[in-house]
């Protein structure tokens, strides 16, 4: 297994943008995780580049478009306080589920933090499966 010395904050971001225009690759040489977009200045020569050395840059895979919803789903386990978790129980079955999450939320200040924390570290673990998956293994930096 090779050792990549990988920003994870930033590869764990890429794994939650769900932004249909970003694409997000993991330049093998700098271990910088690289986005491109097309309103970006130098959106061109980063594809070109990309294109012409393709072994050095992998793909950072998007979410599921269900991800989100599922982890919405597996968080309302975690939480602890019986008003809350019924509350955010009721946000499942709401037909904008994430505005209505964000709403509730703002009221409950620390479970919102909770959430936040909580999607961040289930990335940062999807992401350490996929370096995993490509022989890779973060190191500290």
């Amino acid at each position: 297994m090779r050792e990549i010395e990988v920003d994870m904050e930033a590869l764990s971001f890429a794994w939650q943008d769900q932004a249909e225009d970003s694409h997000y690759y993991l330049d093998l040489e700098t271990a910088s995780v690289v986005l491109v977009r097309p309103e970006l200045d130098d959106f061109n020569e980063l594809r070109r580049e990309i294109e012409l050395d393709p072994e050095r840059y992998l793909l950072c895979p998007k979410a599921a478009r269900n991800q989100l919803e599922l982890d919405l789903s597996d968080f309302v386990c975690t939480i602890n306080e019986p008003k809350i978790k019924s509350i955010v129980e009721l946000v499942l079955d709401a037909p904008n589920k994430f505005m209505t999450l964000h709403a509730v939320l703002a009221k409950y200040p620390e479970e919102a933090e909770r959430w936040q924390e909580w999607r961040k570290q289930e990335a940062r673990q999807r992401a350490l499966r996929w370096l995993t998956a490509h022989d890779l293994k973060p190191s500290c930096k």
